[in-house]
């Protein structure tokens, strides 16, 4: 990609000018376009004809990049014609677009922008005065124009900047935001060219159109193939909601513990809705090893309408995995870890195992292989027997059930995956469609039932008591046992058998030891020892509401029934 620091450019003044240096680059080194204009990495304009009302923003779950350029550009070949100018339609404030400026930047900045107008040019002076006692502004500094309206634009803003920025105005206790005053001027100056073209140009053909904030809405793809990331660097993707974070941070802090000091690792984190403060305090842990980097990327609540059977209590982010097809075809490999388990070995080797060709590769769940056995009854009543639904509903034989996989660590063979984004859009259907009981782990085995790599199965061995491998084939028994003498990841997955829930479960020290290395460990260590106040509260609500009628009937009843309320509040 050609950045805005080649040919003639303004790149070294970006942190005043802000995109506005790309929009400066367009100007000065585009010579053949017939429309130029501004979007960026957070605002484009939304160009799908739909009916355009309510927000001027419009904030969408998922942005598929390849989607809105094909569309892009089919409109523009369909209405290119029809139009001088699209902008963003008015926003309208609180506040006047003056009382806006003035209530984060200095005042100086807008008496001498009011002062350049009048000196050089006049003939914007009474559209200025307008927009800035009028609450309306078109926000983002985002338009496309015809390259006459482009030009005489650029040349026209520029030379206000310019003599704004030159203005010997004290400056050098700006904050961040304020440091960035030419960008917010040049807000309020698109909203004054336009009016004044609105206003003294009968002719002007101006489209209005709302604006897409993709600032939080998962954007696919992230990484294509056109990105080159180095072959060495180790690909690891996690995901979390806020309950799982400080878990996430155990087991990352027990990847580096272990890992090659050697090799770079990415990790790419996949969250739902997280502040970006406690992503900052989990980055400063992750990146305090040296050649790491941590990626967090906001997925916000695509699978929210997705099946969540009522014996499972897992967040949706489960189904975050199936994103990683869309979002990262540009990358050889990828290593996918729950965020409940702990890396007890250097995780580059598994990283670079060879699985001879597999588009996946994973460790058999080998509980889940009890249904060879016999009826295996669950508590859902959708599913009165996980064998029969092994077979009718994911379609898998004996063979394919002896071999069903955990999904809680998976390595991912892009290379060997033609068509990796149609995958994607396959598994996503999936999800947000259908019923499976154990979700993202039977969508997978489904569709790659044939294609999978068997992992050592060390890589991936449960803390659940042993008993729980009782009904397991004898073959497949000793093999899970065997692993369990020398686990190389030790996985938390049954739901009771969590080291955080203040009770002794196997394997916890490996947790607790990850943990306490981590800025999370008191925040978990508080809700581990915290006494459980749901009987309090509930006692509590029963003693009033009992209460209440009983000192109605009986009044003499009112001071010891008091007293109770009282005890019951201080118990809970």
């Amino acid at each position: 990609m050609i950045g805005d620091d080649t040919g003639t450019n303004i790149s070294s003044r970006n942190e005043a000018f802000n995109e506005l240096t790309a929009l400066y680059w367009a100007w000065k080194n585009d010579e053949t376009s017939d429309f130029l204009g501004l979007l960026h990495y957070r605002r484009l304009l939304d160009l799908t004809e739909q009916p355009q009302k309510g927000d001027v923003e419009r904030r969408p779950n998922e942005f598929f990049v390849a989607d809105w350029i094909e569309h892009t550009e089919n409109w523009l070949k369909a209405n290119g014609s029809d139009w001088d100018i699209v902008v963003p339609r008015l926003h309208r404030m609180g506040r006047t677009v003056e009382q806006n400026f003035l209530a984060r930047h200095s005042d100086r900045e807008w008496r001498t922008l009011s002062d350049i107008i009048k000196k050089d040019h006049s003939e914007y002076s009474i559209s200025f005065q307008l927009v800035g006692k009028s609450p309306d502004l078109r926000i983002g500094n985002l338009s496309l124009m015809h390259r006459s309206f482009f030009d005489r634009y650029c040349t026209w803003l520029f030379d206000i900047l310019f003599k704004l920025e030159a203005a010997q105005l004290p400056r050098n206790n700006y904050n961040i935001n304020q440091a960035r005053y030419l960008g917010h001027v040049a807000e309020r100056l698109l909203t004054v060219f336009i009016f004044h073209e609105q206003q003294n140009n009968p002719s002007l053909r101006l489209k209005e159109v709302s604006i897409l904030n993709i600032g939080d809405t998962l954007v696919v793809p992230y990484i294509d193939r056109r990105d080159q990331l180095a072959s060495e660097d180790v690909n690891i993707v996690c995901t979390a909601d806020r309950a799982y974070l400080p878990h996430a941070a155990a087991m990352m802090r027990s990847v580096l513990d272990h890992a090659d000091p050697a090799r770079p690792i990415n990790f790419f984190f996949l969250h739902s809705s997280i502040n970006s403060s406690e992503l900052n305090v989990l980055r400063s842990m992750v990146e305090r090893r040296l050649a790491t980097k941590f990626v967090p990327i906001n997925t916000g609540r695509i699978f929210k309408g997705s099946y969540r059977s009522i014996s499972r209590h897992a967040s949706n982010t489960t189904y975050n995995k199936l994103l990683l097809f869309a979002l990262f075809p540009g990358l050889r490999r990828i290593l996918y870890l729950d965020t409940d388990l702990i890396v007890l070995k250097d995780i580059c080797s598994l990283y670079d195992t060879d699985i001879s060709g597999a588009k996946i590769a994973a460790v058999p769940d080998w509980i889940m292989t009890r249904t060879l056995t016999g009826l295996t009854e669950t508590i859902d009543p959708a599913v009165p027997d996980l064998g029969v639904y092994q077979r009718d509903v994911l379609g898998l034989n004996e063979e394919q059930i002896a071999r069903y996989f955990n999904a809680g660590v998976l390595l991912f063979n892009f290379e060997e995956s033609s068509e990796i984004e149609r995958t994607g859009k396959i598994l996503m259907g999936l999800a947000k469609q259908n019923r499976y009981l154990f979700r993202d782990q039977d969508i997978l085995n489904a569709h790659f039932s044939n294609n999978y790599y068997s992992l050592d199965p060390r890589w991936n061995v449960f803390n659940a008591p042993q008993a729980s491998y009782g009904r397991v084939p004898k073959n497949l028994h000793s093999r899970a046992m065997q692993a369990r003498k020398d686990p190389w990841i030790i996985h938390f997955a049954d739901r009771d058998n969590k080291p955080w829930q203040s009770k002794p479960v196997g394997d916890a020290e490996h947790y607790w030891q990850a943990l306490s290395r981590t800025p999370f460990f008191v925040e978990v260590l508080h809700r581990a020892t915290k006494p459980d106040t749901r009987w309090g509260s509930n006692l509590q609500r029963a003693v009033i509401t009992t209460g209440k009628r009983l000192a109605e009937k009986v009044p003499t009843l009112k001071s010891p029934l008091l007293k109770i309320y009282y005890w019951s509040k201080w118990r809970s």
